[in-house]
């Protein structure tokens, strides 16, 4: 059970290790504080989705896709990115703070992952590979978001497909791998990590 648990962090191990390595500038205790801001915001945001989820009655495919957009769209990037705010971000280049962000919404995907794998969720490699990639790439827009509002460089666009992109992929996520609608999350997987290279260029450029 233990090499299970163990297993779901790997993908946050490797990370922080070959960021600690190559990132110039990178400081331990501010990788290891986004880590630790992204598993705590696990709590708050399970809270949310259990107490708004329980108030939305998705009956078709539109409400459904509602109640993703908002269940995990919004309240969970809202949640993690309010969490971001407690990472510094004086004295601390765009390209670094990008990279705590990574940290802190890898740290998220993979604690979920470990909890799909308590509940005995299938196809966990596949699950590893989606839904981490997922928090990840929705995780760093967040740090841009946050990081343009720390800079004085507001920039809603980052936040918004932060979170729109998030509750689309568990929508067509949540169609089973035996649906062809299912494979469409890869799709918005790709977009979401093209969004990231836009919207980091947009904050480097106005630096």
């Amino acid at each position: 059970m233990w090499m299970y648990i163990a297993l779901c962090f790997i993908p946050l191990i490797a990370m922080f290790i070959c960021i600690a390595v190559m990132a110039k500038g990178f400081k331990l205790w501010k990788g290891l504080l986004a880590c630790i801001l992204g598993l705590a915001a696990v709590i708050p945001i399970a809270i949310m989705q259990l107490f708004v989820g329980a108030l939305i009655s998705a009956k078709n495919l539109q409400g459904i896709l509602i109640s993703a957009i908002v269940v995990n769209g919004l309240i969970e990037e809202s949640i993690k990115m309010l969490f971001m705010f407690l990472l510094p971000a004086k004295n601390t280049r765009e390209n670094l703070f990008f990279l705590y962000s990574i940290l802190s919404g890898l740290a998220l995907g993979c604690c979920e992952t470990l909890f799909y794998l308590i509940s005995g969720i299938d196809s966990l490699g596949l699950r590893m590979a989606t839904a981490v990639i997922i928090h990840v790439a929705c995780g760093a827009l967040d740090g841009l978001f946050v990081y343009g509002i720390k800079t004085k460089r507001f920039n809603l666009s980052p936040f918004f497909f932060s979170f729109m992109l998030h509750g689309i992929y568990n929508y067509f996520a949540g169609f089973g791998q035996s649906s062809i609608y299912f494979y469409l999350s890869f799709a918005v997987i790709l977009f979401a990590i093209i969004e990231c290279r836009i919207q980091y260029i947009k904050i480097r450029d106005s630096l």
